[in-house]
């Protein structure tokens, strides 16, 4: 694609890391760090919901769904929000802290078309109705902390070169990183960073290959966007779920819109672990789902 080209950056600051991959399994840093905007979320009643059945998809479109259990979906989440693909620091209990944002997310597109930019930003706007939290793309002059990059195949050796020799990575991201490069399975991936203090979410940088079918394509922007909120693993017991590689779903299901309300319930904070998070959730789901065992 005639627009696109890299950028470089050093990533000067201690981040955990935390990578989820679509297909199995860029390095696109803007020039300047992005930083969080301002703490806080957009009050939920503000908000202008865009239904699953209305989102501009072609390809990837809602299917029918079977039934699931609150058991089930406190099965999967456990696994999805606290286990992550790849994770260099994964605590005692053999998983990961929940991660999440505080902080309003500004996204840029690198290499996007027009038909990617409307799926996005109507994309932004259904995920923000189910987190409350203030999403959209950043103006010209605004900081961003959420990348988004369709990447052309000729860019890829120089963008993976440039993430790798940063030497920040450890050796579980660094393969997953690669393994996009080199493998045409691999057909999207997102790399989140989070302070190792908090569990807060920092940034997030989204790599989709930009020859990728249509379906692939917007299956790439609903499941890269929704798992860099903090949903960072698959599971191949995950149903309905786009979190499951089997390809069965490739838009986002009711299944999958509990987890993001589980997530980002205030009750359930960034740093949790399994210990904490497991009362916090089931008592949140029972809630949401008062006649379903």
């Amino acid at each position: 694609m005639s627009g696109y080209r890299a950028y470089s950056a050093a990533f000067a600051v201690a981040l955990s890391l935390a990578v989820t991959a679509c297909g199995g399994t860029g390095n696109p840093y803007p020039t300047q760090q992005p930083r969080a905007t301002s703490v806080g979320v957009l009050p939920p009643d503000v908000l202008s919901p865009v239904s699953r059945e209305t989102l501009p998809f072609v390809a990837a479109r809602p299917r029918v769904e079977p039934d699931y259990s609150n058991s089930e979906v406190l099965r999967n989440f456990l696994s999805i929000a606290l286990q992550a693909e790849a994770a260099d620091e994964v605590g005692p209990d053999g998983g990961i802290a929940i991660s999440k944002w505080r902080s309003p997310i500004r996204y840029r597109l690198t290499g996007a078309q027009v038909r990617d930019s409307v799926q996005v930003a109507a994309f932004a706007q259904h995920l923000a109705s189910l987190t409350g939290l203030d999403i959209r793309e950043a103006r010209e002059v605004e900081r961003y902390n959420m990348d988004i990059r369709f990447v052309p195949r000729s860019y890829r050796g120089a963008e993976m070169r440039e993430l790798l020799g940063t030497q920040w990575l450890g050796p579980q991201v660094a393969r997953l990183a690669s393994n996009w490069r080199d493998f045409e399975a691999d057909r999207c991936f997102t790399l989140t960073t989070r302070d190792p203090r908090s569990g807060v979410t920092g940034t997030a940088h989204i790599y989709i290959k930009d020859e990728l079918p249509l379906v692939w394509r917007e299956t790439c922007i609903i499941e890269e966007m929704t798992q860099s909120l903090g949903l960072l693993n698959d599971d191949s017991r995950a149903r309905p779920s786009i979190f499951n590689d089997d390809g069965a779903y490739q838009a986002l299901t009711t299944h999958d819109e509990l987890l993001l309300r589980i997530l980002y319930d205030p009750r359930i904070r960034s740093g949790m672990r399994r210990r904490s998070v497991v009362p916090l959730a089931e008592q949140v789901l029972a809630e949401l789902r008062p006649e379903t065992r």
